[in-house]
């Protein structure tokens, strides 16, 4: 018999699920669970969560925002038609305000205010006061003669109605034109620093929205602000129906996502005084691109870029710059967003879930890309990055799917259902083919993710927030089974029969650790159980004296164990014998855990084999 081959996996390499597992790399798995690829490329058993607020059946967390306002940390969630803040160490939930029980329910923040948007209406809360956004009035005419006209200054305000005209007095006119009939009210009338009581200095036409002064205002430049109101709910609508926010572009917010302009986007604008507001959305600035539903517009560098569900008829994705133009009419400076398109055959099907992942764009569509040129249209600029577990996707709804960038682990998640696909793109397992996925099988249904202090939270369906934690065993009180299975594998020649009749394992100490091994070959298909190897560190805590006289005793958590150093451990492969291809499966359950270093499969060669 020739002499022992040994074939070693130092390096764990991910999940694979292509068709055909006798073609895995020698360290990645056909199927995996609940184990984790550490950026060492070790196998780990993967960290419990626990809830952080009670259970409320039937209303899911519809969307969380965590940061800063005025230096003072807030963790807020929508969950039923409310807006909530959780004290994260109690788990006392606040009341904030009233909103649409919508998923999902956008939060953005800018400028010590959180603004909210659920499908139906706007929302703000700055620490204090949760209400409705008024929206930003905007100073539309400037310089107007009493009889109207002037020069053009601000667009109007989609949010609001309300609008202000600054007029030139000229000391003899007491009838003041507004820039609109049919009006809803005046607000306010100033002449110079003081502000005017209606009757008593003016009296309003509403119809022919005038304003008649009983005394003339003197002559002056700019010296009467008049803000009047005619409020128009369709215009309102096409701002408080979006949906999702693409960030800020060049100053301004941008959102997407109105079911009745699927295709138009809406940017903030810049009021006169320079200040990029959220509650100001000019009137005629959005723009729609191409003739499909934007799902996602992020921004990489200098660039907009704008994800949409079109098809190879045209473009799927776009990038928009910003140009600078003067209206030869009227002087003003105008800023264009003129898109151009990237690709024609792939775009992004999953709505706002677009992730930014080492300045590159990750995009779910009919798989997940990643876009690594956007500036010419050319189709080598999407990549696929799902090509080892495109075989899960395949089948699925992927317009379901919710994404996460955990940067601080640097992890990309995808999660459908219960499954996360999760991209550890910090490893670099080739040159060529950096990145390994790996897969967390939950008992809770993930429908949004967020970031905290470096720690991954998660709402449920069951409206619930979860924290995953280091420290913890279970998934919120169930069991973790972890199952690492190899491909099945002929040490590079299937037309020997093999002897593998020893597997060394090595693991990580911890107080108490272990991992159930099977075996599955050509000779016997279904899983054998082999041996549970285990370690135990000694630790007082979990000495547990009971039952001290029943086999394996040890078990139970009593040991005497110091050593801290990788533990190898000896098995002996019953069913490896006279074997073409062997699978190996690792299991760990229980509140163990467990981090696999090494596996070595001493291997000897012998006859041909033979026909069964």
């Amino acid at each position: 018999m020739a002499e022992p081959q040994y074939i070693t996996i130092e390096r764990f390499l991910g999940i694979n699920r292509s068709e055909t597992e006798t073609l895995l790399t020698l360290g990645e798995a056909s199927e995996m669970s609940n184990y984790i690829i550490t950026d060492d490329l070790k196998l780990q058993k993967v960290m419990g969560y626990v809830h952080l607020n009670e259970k409320v059946t039937g209303q899911k967390i519809n969307g969380v925002w965590y940061g800063p306002l005025h230096g003072v940390n807030h963790f807020l969630f929508a969950r039923g038609g409310k807006v909530y803040e959780l004290d994260l160490n109690d788990g006392t939930e606040t009341e904030l305000g009233t909103i649409v029980d919508a998923y999902p329910t956008t939060f953005f923040v800018t400028n010590n205010t959180v603004y909210i948007m659920d499908g139906t209406e706007f929302y703000q809360w700055d620490g204090d006061t949760f209400k409705q956004v008024e929206g930003y009035v905007p100073t539309v005419v400037t310089a107007a003669p009493p009889y109207g006209g002037g020069t053009l200054l601000e667009d109007i305000n989609y949010l609001t109605g309300k609008k202000k005209g600054r007029y030139s007095g000229d000391g003899e006119a007491t009838i003041y034109h507004l820039l609109e009939q049919n009006i809803q009210s005046v607000d306010l009338v100033m002449v110079g620093a003081s502000t005017l009581e209606p009757v008593t200095d003016y009296n309003v036409d509403l119809v022919n929205g005038t304003v008649t002064f009983l005394t003339a205002p003197p002559l002056g430049a700019n010296n009467v602000l008049i803000q009047w109101d005619k409020p128009d709910p369709e215009l309102r609508a096409l701002i408080t129906q979006c949906r999702y926010y693409g960030g800020m572009y060049y100053a301004r917010h941008w959102i997407y996502g109105n079911p009745d302009r699927r295709n138009t986007r809406f940017p903030s604008g810049v009021t006169q005084n320079g200040v990029s507001d959220p509650t100001y959305w000019p009137y005629a600035n959005d723009s729609d691109v191409g003739e499909h539903e934007i799902t996602a517009i992020v921004t990489q560098y200098k660039h907009q870029l704008i994800f949409t569900t079109g098809d190879s008829s045209g473009a799927s994705a776009w990038f928009s710059i910003s140009n600078t133009v003067i209206d030869s009419g009227s002087g003003r400076v105008i800023t264009l967003f003129p898109v151009y398109p990237i690709n024609a055959k792939v775009g992004n099907m999953a709505p706002g879930q677009v992730q930014i992942i080492l300045n590159n764009p990750f995009t779910i569509w009919k798989g997940i890309y990643e876009w690594v040129s956007t500036q010419v249209m050319d189709e080598k600029n999407a990549v696929w990055k799902s090509k080892r577990i495109q075989r899960d996707l395949d089948g699925l709804d992927l317009t379901k799917a919710i994404t996460w960038d955990w940067d601080d682990r640097g992890l990309y998640i995808v999660c459908i259902g219960k499954r996360l696909w999760i991209y550890n793109y910090r490893v670099n397992r080739e040159a060529d083919d950096p990145g390994v996925w790996y897969i967390l099988d939950l008992p809770h249904e993930p429908t949004c993710f967020m970031t905290v202090e470096k720690q991954l939270y998660f709402g449920t369906t069951d409206g619930q927030i979860m924290k995953f934690d280091e420290s913890l065993p279970t998934f919120d009180g169930e069991e973790i089974v972890a199952t690492w299975d190899m491909g099945y594998h002929n040490f590079g020649a299937d037309w020997l029969r093999k002897f593998v009749q020893l597997m060394f394992i090595s693991l990580v100490p911890y107080v108490s650790t272990h991992v159930d091994i099977y075996l599955s070959s050509d000779r016997d298909a279904s899983f054998r159980f082999i041996k549970t190897v285990r370690y135990a560190l000694s630790n007082f805590d979990t000495w547990d004296f009971a039952g001290i006289d029943e086999p394996d005793y040890e078990s139970r958590g009593f040991s005497f164990q110091t050593n801290f150093s990788p533990q190898p451990k000896k098995v002996k492969l019953k069913g490896g014998k006279k074997i073409d291809y062997l699978k190996i499966r690792l299991v760990c359950g229980g509140t163990d855990g467990a981090t696999v270093l090494s596996i070595t499969l001493p291997t000897r060669t012998g006859g041909f084999v033979k026909n069964r």
